[in-house]
């Protein structure tokens, strides 16, 4: 399947096999645990098999829909972040349906035959002894029902004022990072020749100020600076190159940091070159999404676009945590201007044209004749010799001849002006636009922050010219308005898959909303557990992956609860109390829960720390899921039964305050 789909075994298709690790083991867990139930209470293996499958067809059929659905809206993301993650889902999906096939029709022959018929099964002292000591936990968070459904509410309030106040979100954070590039721009005049001789000698001493352990290779570019093949800064010029370092992935130097190498390189390089300007730019894993600040400034009035990337730029280098600041401003060679006089040239009879046509042919040559070889065509081109380095002897001295048959040097009809040139000018649609962007130190800032401060003194660096400029975001935010909306939708479209498919299973509107109510409380795991991280260990804010984590928990955190209460459903509608079928479906379900929730949770915290070797890109992701999915058991176990309890108060005092007839105690959650 992945090879008709055209994923490859890499980073990202790996990483789905370690997240679905833990998860396909949870319908057999659930369905084994049914079977070993019933074999307790006497069953031959054969019989339980049949009954302990037959039982939860239904609900193990619904727990693995739920976490396909909540996966599966991200094989639709839009843009390279999209293309970039499909992988995951994909593997996800089908490792999950191949899973809930052998749950089914090989787990339940395998028990039956391995099992001894002839052996009663007893259960372990230390399982009872676990489920009495639940049992009586049960009964008190079902008597204050009230409160720990409050505490509960409290505990995810302040899980949100956390999140808000003292967490931060970067897109793809820079840990990890293994490579980084020096942009060089020399002094106009240089050739390339020349500029390739000082590469070199920049290179030799990056070279000798990194260990050779850690370095795996380094590559010089003549004549561009260009990060990646969208660079809206890329620069083209003999005067300008860039040196890119690589080092050897992060796992294999987990107490090496790059990043530290990149900053001591920026003070003690740049002082070594003095001829030269050196800047520095570290390129973070994970697909390309532009630098942390990508402001486009464009206007009909290309004075006024200039102007504000001027003021622009000045307000960015007095923000404390800003690195860098480029833009499209940024001087190249120096242009000439060679002004005709109209009236000079009407003298002294020499045709505009015919001047232009032979200043085109002075500067770019002429094609006179053009060779084929084979398919071919080259063309022959002559120029003046030596013009490349005689370039404005060889102007001064150009004649053009008029429509006397006489030959008027250009110099007698026309004056040469000399203007600071740019080394690119970009347009969109025909307007000029100036690009200005930012590198910031990631310890002091955030995209985010850096972003929303630029946004608020937006009228400020306008300087009052808001309506003739037009102002466009882009880059590391712009992705992360991008991925958070994407992420969004497919979160909302598997909460509504979700809700559908458990209303299919419980036939009923009360249930599945209880059920629901696991994922919110399920992401406080995450939040506390990425500020510990922080705090503990080493900063690791929320990004990307970790909203990834999230959604891919809706689906996971509701197969406990899910399971949990279609036993309480079913005890309820043989005329059970309330009461008791909420205790007794949490002493038959415990035991399948903590399995389910444990191998999960330990098939993803290997990844989640780096045992065995950190990947900070996807260690996010792995983290989010098992923290919340660990949290999450606990509110199941707990908090799910008391807000179940509370839906049956409350149903009977709505049914008071409508007076309608009261019902027993013990009726189940209101059906459609």
């Amino acid at each position: 399947m992945l090879y008709l789909s055209g994923v490859t075994l890499n980073l990202i298709s790996m990483l789905g096999f370690i997240m679905v690790l833990g998860m396909m083991v949870d319908d057999a867990i659930i369905i084994g645990e049914n079977i070993t139930y019933h074999m307790e209470k006497g069953l031959k293996p054969l019989n339980a098999a049949v009954k302990g499958t037959m039982e939860l067809v239904g609900p193990v059929t619904t727990t693995v829909a739920t976490t396909i659905v909540a996966f599966l809206p991200m094989l639709f993301m839009s843009g390279i972040i999209g293309k970039f993650i499909v992988a995951i889902p994909l593997v996800v999906i089908l490792m999950l349906f191949l899973s809930l096939l052998e749950s089914f029709f090989i787990l339940p022959s395998h028990v039956a035959h391995i099992a001894n018929p002839h052996k009663q099964v007893k259960e372990r002292a230390w399982i009872v002894a676990m489920e009495n000591g639940y049992a009586k936990l049960l009964k008190i968070a079902i008597k204050l029902r009230w409160l720990t459904v409050i505490l509960s509410i409290a505990m995810l309030a302040g899980t949100v004022w956390l999140a808000k106040n003292h967490m931060s979100f970067q897109l793809f954070p820079p840990a990890g990072v293994d490579q980084y590039v020096l942009r060089v721009t020399a002094p106009s005049g240089i050739t390339l020749e020349q500029m390739q001789k000082q590469l070199l000698r920049v290179d030799q001493k990056v070279r000798e100020s990194i260990n050779p352990k850690y370095l795996e290779a380094t590559i010089i570019t003549t004549g561009q600076i260009a990060l990646d093949a969208g660079d809206p800064l890329t620069q083209r010029g003999s005067r300008y190159g860039q040196i890119r370092v690589l080092y050897t992935p992060a796992v294999s130097r987990p107490a090496h940091d790059a990043m530290d190498d990149m900053h001591s390189l920026a003070k003690t390089i740049p002082p070594l070159f003095p001829s030269l300007k050196i800047a520095f730019t570290e390129i973070k894993g994970g697909p390309p999404t532009g630098r942390p600040l990508e402001v486009e400034i464009s206007s009909n009035d290309s004075a006024v676009g200039e102007a504000a990337a001027r003021n622009l730029i000045a307000f960015l280098e007095q923000v404390d945590g800003v690195t860098s600041v480029e833009s499209g401003l940024q001087r190249g060679d120096d242009e000439l201007h060679i002004v005709l006089d109209r009236s000079l040239a009407a003298y002294t009879g020499v045709n505009l044209a015919t001047a232009a046509n032979h200043l085109r042919a002075a500067v770019d040559g002429l094609v006179v004749s053009t060779l084929r070889r084979g398919t071919e065509e080259v063309d022959v081109t002559i120029h003046f010799p030596d013009f490349g380095k005689k370039q404005l002897e060889q102007i001064n001295k150009l004649e053009i001849p008029n429509q006397h048959g006489g030959m008027v040097p250009l110099s007698k009809i026309a004056r040469f002006e000399e203007f600071p040139g740019y080394s690119t000018i970009r347009h969109k649609a025909g307007i000029r636009v100036v690009t200005v962007t930012a590198n910031i130190d990631t310890d002091r800032l955030t995209s985010v922050e850096i972003n929303r401060i630029v946004q608020e003194k937006e009228a400020q660096w306008l300087d009052g010219e808001n309506g003739k400029v037009t102002v466009n975001y882009g880059g590391e935010e712009e992705k992360n308005q991008e991925s958070v909306r994407d992420l969004m939708f497919s979160f909302v479209f598997a909460i509504i898959g979700i809700f559908f498919i458990l209303a299919i299973q419980f036939n009923s509107l009360g249930y599945p909303l209880i059920v629901l109510l696991a994922i919110p409380f399920g992401t406080i795991g995450i939040v506390v557990s990425f500020y510990l991280h922080d705090l503990l260990w080493k900063p690791m804010p929320l990004s990307f992956f970790a909203l990834m984590g999230m959604v891919a928990l809706s689906g996971v955190v509701v197969n406990s609860a899910l399971v949990l209460l279609v036993f309480v459903q079913r005890a309820i509608e043989r005329g059970v109390a309330w009461r008791e079928a909420i205790i007794q479906a949490g002493r038959r379900r415990l035991r399948a829960v903590i399995l389910t929730a444990a191998t999960t949770v330990l098939g993803l915290l290997p990844t989640a720390y780096g045992w065995g070797g950190m990947d900070p890109f996807v260690s996010p992701m792995a983290l989010a899921l098992s923290s919340g999915l660990a949290f999450a058991t606990v509110i199941t176990l707990l908090a799910i039964p008391a807000i179940l309890a509370v839906s049956f108060d409350l149903r009977q005092l709505f049914r008071i305050l409508f007076r309608k007839k009261r019902t027993p105690d013990d009726s189940p959650v209101t059906r459609n």
